[in-house]
């Protein structure tokens, strides 16, 4: 009975009490649910610039898509002797299948050091592959620099919603992260480059 009186005399105050312990286990829940949309069904090859301070390059690569092939242009560089620090392509591949990414191999070319001008190669890590350079895939997905946004409640109680510290495909609402399977390796917002779609 007295417990009964108790819920009666305090109902208000343990409406205003309950209410907003239940807005935020609602809102845990709404954060932990799959985002809709079917998952991308085409891999995505891509690079990223790789900086290599101690190491002398003699040549600089240009990555480009011809009749779906991926070739690479290299150009002999003017001042072979001072050229420290210089950038070189890192190749990736997001699995379709697999949702992961991993490294295609992609270093410096034969003879590279006797390249005079310009020198276009088919780069043998994706000789297989037919590449789409349209920016969307087939079904709808883009290499994206936007936000990830990591949901309401933690936008509202922690101060934060959004994140720009990783590059991901996107369609719609749904994210999918470019995460290497190294596990050590992580690519920061916009610096991912787009090179193509693998298509049949």
């Amino acid at each position: 009975m007295a417990a009964k009186n108790f819920f009666k005399d305090n109902f208000v105050l343990i409406i205003g009490l309950a209410l907003p312990v239940l807005l935020m286990i609602g809102f845990m829940v709404a954060s932990a649910l799959p985002a809709s949309g079917e998952p991308p069904k085409y891999s995505l090859v891509f690079s990223i610039n790789d900086y290599r301070s101690n190491q002398s390059m003699p040549i600089s690569a240009n990555l480009v898509v011809k009749n779906g092939v991926l070739m690479a242009q290299y150009t002999q560089l003017k001042d072979r002797n001072n050229n420290y620090g210089s950038y070189w392509p890192k190749l990736y591949l997001f699995d379709a299948k697999t949702q992961g990414v991993r490294e295609l191999e992609f270093g410096l070319p034969n003879a590279a050091d006797q390249i005079s001008g310009t020198r276009e190669e088919v780069v043998q890590s994706t000789k297989g592959l037919k590449l789409s350079t349209e920016l969307k895939s087939p079904d709808g997905y883009e290499l994206s620099d936007r936000y990830q946004h990591r949901g309401l409640f933690n936008e509202i109680f922690f101060g934060w919603g959004r994140s720009s510290s990783n590059s991901m495909i996107s369609n719609g609402s749904r994210n999918v992260k470019l995460s290497p399977d190294d596990g050590r390796t992580y690519f920061y917002s916009g610096q991912a480059q787009f090179i193509g779609w693998v298509i049949p």
